[in-house]
């Protein structure tokens, strides 16, 4: 009881001296102090005449009576009740010999222990036990033929040494009991946050195996364009050769057919170079799902200015799309309206411009933290696996993103 004198304050404090150590630590506690007021002779509140008499004087008989009782009171975390029965029987044999106040600090303790440690039935006893006895005391007091005086001190007296213990040890029963749901509260609330935290991780697979997912699919469309061009020129080859060769021999014709089929094979060779070019580039996992072409451009948030070219090689078609989307978002994100596209084919060249107007007032920058710069990088990637350019930036009050895609391969033409 005297070490758990701070649980009054800090319920955790008192959680974490739960241990067999504290019960003896408060048994020779309250040995050395009930030893050391006999010693001073200071005696309970009331007569301190004995009731019996006995040889040697009371004194050394309370002094083995506490030792007994602190003895005893080593039982109280297991065997609460039954400390405080013991404790109760050697406090009635010290009051017979007068009574100390250091057996009163043990029957404290006891009672303290008790409204703590107890379960229900048990601290429902006790409880009752102490209230009968302090309503008992101005009854007995009364008739004893006592004045009323007399009877309000004995009745102070009782509900001063009976109720304090019980009241605090309600207390700290009560706190014990607060700062242990506050804990299970503690637990839940971390075994939520790590379940939100698995399922944000499990969010973000998810959503990384739909990237992956989605440029799979894409590739494998590619390569399903590629295989219809390449068959396309393939098929034109063996119409013009079969013609040649079903025919009687004609140089002129002959050679025309020719030049069809080699036509015909450098096409599908450089429409090859150019897919397989574009898929080894798109192999990135975090690339998005590239579009079908120039067809759907009019789909974006843009305005188209003028006509969009068509029969463009499948790779320059979906790279160019690929990149218009990505000019759109660009385009929102530093300038202020809706943005317009140019498309316009120059012989052997297709210019893409984007433009959009700079808002009329400066705009803090960004936080780096919220964009990842990557729109522009995988523009420019795109742009450079066909062998073209690509710049961005303000120019003239707008914001320009100009790309240029050679529509032949740069390297040397395959012969």
């Amino acid at each position: 009881m005297l070490t758990a004198l701070r649980s009054r304050v800090d319920a955790t404090w008192w959680l974490a001296r739960e241990s067999p150590q504290a019960a003896r630590w408060d048994s020779g506690a309250l040995l050395l102090v009930g030893l050391l007021l006999l010693t001073l002779d200071v005696r309970m509140v009331g007569s301190d005449v004995p009731l019996v008499d006995v040889p040697g004087g009371p004194v050394p008989w309370q002094a083995g009576l506490l030792v007994v009782a602190t003895t005893v009171l080593l039982g109280k975390r297991t065997h609460p009740v039954g400390a405080l029965v013991g404790v109760t029987v050697l406090t009635l044999a010290d009051a017979a010999l007068g009574g100390s106040l250091g057996m009163y600090l043990v029957l404290f303790d006891a009672i303290f222990t008790v409204a703590v440690r107890a379960s229900g039935r048990p601290r429902a006893a006790v409880l009752g036990t102490l209230t009968a006895l302090v309503v008992a005391t101005p009854v007995a007091a009364v008739v004893a033929g006592l004045g009323t005086q007399d009877v309000a001190q004995l009745t102070l007296v009782a509900l001063a040494l009976l109720l304090p213990p019980w009241w605090w040890g309600t207390d700290v029963r009560r706190s014990q009991a607060l700062a242990a749901e506050q804990a299970r509260r503690a637990d839940a609330e971390r075994a939520r946050a790590d379940l939100a935290r698995e399922h944000a991780d499990d969010v973000a697979r998810i959503a990384a195996l739909d990237r992956v997912r989605a440029v799979q699919d894409e590739r494998a469309r590619m390569a399903r364009d590629l295989h219809d061009v390449v068959a396309g020129h393939l098929s034109a080859v063996a119409i013009h050769t079969g013609a040649a060769l079903n025919a009687p021999p004609d140089t002129d014709r002959d050679r025309a057919a020719l030049t069809a089929a080699r036509t015909g094979a450098l096409d599908a060779l450089t429409e090859m170079r150019a897919m397989i070019l574009v898929l080894r580039e798109g192999a990135a996992p975090d690339a998005t799902t590239a579009p079908a072409g120039l067809a759907r451009v009019r789909d974006l948030d843009l305005d188209v200015l003028g006509d969009v070219p068509d029969a463009l090689p499948a790779a320059v078609d979906h790279a160019a799309f690929r990149i218009l989307q990505e000019a759109a978002t660009n385009a929102r994100k530093h300038g202020a309206g809706r943005a317009t596209v140019r498309c316009t084919r120059d012989g052997s060249t297709l210019a893409l411009v984007v433009e959009n107007a700079l808002p009329e007032h400066a705009t803090a920058p960004a936080d780096p933290a919220l964009s990842s710069s990557t729109g522009l990088q995988t523009m420019r990637e795109r742009a450079a696996a066909l062998g073209g350019t690509l710049t961005a930036g303000p120019a003239d009050d707008v914001w320009r993103v100009r790309a240029t895609l050679p529509l032949t391969p740069t390297p040397e033409d395959p012969r």
